[in-house]
């Protein structure tokens, strides 16, 4: 199976296109495209934590979303593998992180992403898809 992103150069930066039929599995895509980033591999569901976001945009909800997921990386040492949105609303997301202790020697490191940011964020329609572009500070 195709994977629902691709990765893009910015200068600088990197980021990610992902799409999806609705909010949920977009935001499932582009938090998918984030650990493409952060590791290479496998990592196994030993842990999961639960994520609540509120914004105010649909296009905030995908920055303020993968802010968290990086705050959850970086507050518990711990990498992810999974993602399931298990509600969404206008300007609500709720879901799982699946993963396990970050371990260096066994996980094959890429980025250390610092934050998802606005520059360039764009999500819209296109046909029966959502698309969104997400930049990343490294």
């Amino acid at each position: 199976m195709d994977k629902p992103f691709i990765e893009i150069d910015h200068s600088g930066d990197i980021g990610i296109h992902a799409w999806g039929t609705d909010v949920a599995q977009l935001i499932e895509n582009v938090t998918l495209g984030l650990f493409s980033l952060i590791y290479r591999g496998t990592v196994e569901s030993r842990v999961e934590r639960e994520l609540r976001v509120e914004s105010s945009s649909e296009e905030n909800l995908i920055v303020d979303w993968l802010c968290e997921v990086l705050s959850t990386i970086g507050a518990r040492g711990e990498l992810y593998g999974s993602v399931r949105v298990t509600r969404v609303g206008k300007h609500f997301a709720v879901g799982v992180l699946g993963g396990e202790q970050i371990d260096a020697a066994r996980h094959d490191l890429r980025f250390e992403v610092k934050a998802a940011t606005y520059h360039g964020l764009s999500v819209e329609r296109r046909k029966d898809r959502l698309h969104a572009r997400v930049i990343f500070d490294l």
